[in-house]
């Protein structure tokens, strides 16, 4: 059986004396450090959530500078292709009012050529009249 004596009185005093010697040595400052971690923890996750709102943020405003950069050069696009039909046509006009030129000259010149064709063989007709009429007649014209 157990004995009540001064023996007991003196385990609980050890017990109580190393309870409050371990809580000063080793439990409080295990629990100091997991609670500066937990407060590093949570001041790293507001640096974090605070970067993925600043990272959504810049991504917001590079597909915003996107979209316009999109957009201005499909404007500068439209204007090229609007410039370029414009200088087509005006370069179109230019040939063909060459062309024309070019046309109504050569066709001055063949009706020039035609009139002095037709000049040449009136004068040769007259000619060749007299030689037909005088080989079928078997004399001489005047």
């Amino acid at each position: 059986m157990i004995d009540i004596d001064w023996t007991l009185v003196a385990q609980i005093v050890n017990f109580l004396v190393l309870v409050f010697l371990l809580n000063m040595v080793l439990f409080r400052p295990i629990r100091n450090s997991l609670k500066e971690r937990q407060a590093r923890l949570a001041a790293h996750e507001a640096d974090l959530s605070g970067l993925l709102e600043q990272g959504q943020g810049v991504n917001q405003d590079i597909k915003d500078r996107l979209r316009e950069a999109r957009k201005d050069a499909l404007g500068r696009k439209e204007g090229l292709v609007k410039e370029g039909a414009q200088t087509e046509a005006s370069l179109l006009e230019v040939v063909k009012k060459e062309v024309d030129a070019e046309w109504a000259r050569v066709e001055e010149k063949i009706k020039k050529d035609m009139a002095k064709a037709r000049e040449t063989l009136k004068k040769q007709a007259q000619s060749f009249a007299q030689m037909l009429a005088s080989k079928i007649l078997g004399r001489e014209l005047s």
